[in-house]
């Protein structure tokens, strides 16, 4: 996953900024794709949005790719 700042490409899905983003698969498990249990990643970001754009390398992902778009709604003093 890679962080993104707000002068970088927003999310293609809400225009909001994100922190992080990660390209999944048809297949892929949840290990996989995440690297730990479900609910450190829900515990971790409030929202997520999963387009077939990847933002970043301004392309249209394959069949069965989707790009998750990881959002951290919370103040800074919250996280």
């Amino acid at each position: 996953m890679r962080s993104n700042t707000p002068e970088e490409t927003p999310c293609p899905v809400c225009g909001e900024p994100y922190d992080e983003r990660i390209v999944v698969e048809r297949g892929d498990r949840w290990a996989d794709a995440f690297g730990g249990p479900p609910l450190s990643v829900l515990a971790q970001y409030r929202r997520w949005c999963a387009s077939e754009r990847d933002a970043e390398r301004e392309t249209v992902r394959g069949e069965g790719e989707r790009v998750v778009y990881f959002h951290d709604d919370r103040p800074a003093a919250g996280r």
